[in-house]
């Protein structure tokens, strides 16, 4: 139903730099599972990436909740395809998700990891896929 990717400037995530997306949403029956998209390359230092995502609702209300994307496995081994030295991952953070206002919704991106800017990150994303109406 949706997907968008933003490229960060030269795989260099400043905290400062903040990802914004908007969704349309006019099916309040339906559920939805939300993915958060990490691209990311094998010099990115860590096995996971926390960030601060704040959805605000057509009505203008907010909500911030912090997510942790696991990228790699206990091993080290990258989680998602990957090809070369890039890595794509669809991380579901929310399955069944149900949005009750029609309209926009905004969902925002700040990287919380310690190090910043976090080099290794490419691009960020969001994809949102109807999954059945409720009766």
């Amino acid at each position: 139903m949706f997907e968008k990717n933003i490229s960060i400037v030269k795989s260099s995530w400043k905290n400062s730099d903040k990802i914004k997306l908007e969704v349309d949403i006019q099916d309040t029956s339906a559920t939805y599972n939300v993915y958060i998209n990490v691209r990311h390359s094998t010099i990115y230092p860590y096995s996971n990436l926390w960030v601060m995502v704040t959805t605000t609702s057509p009505g203008g209300n907010s909500q911030k909740q912090r997510v942790e994307i696991p990228l790699a496995d206990e091993e080290g081994a990258w989680h998602g395809e990957g090809m070369g030295d890039v890595w794509d991952l669809k991380y579901l953070a929310q399955q069944n998700a149900i949005f009750n206002q029609k309209g926009k919704y905004s969902l925002e991106f700040e990287q919380i990891m310690r190090q910043d800017p976090l080099d290794g990150i490419m691009a960020m994303g969001l994809r949102v896929e109807q999954t059945t109406p409720i009766n």
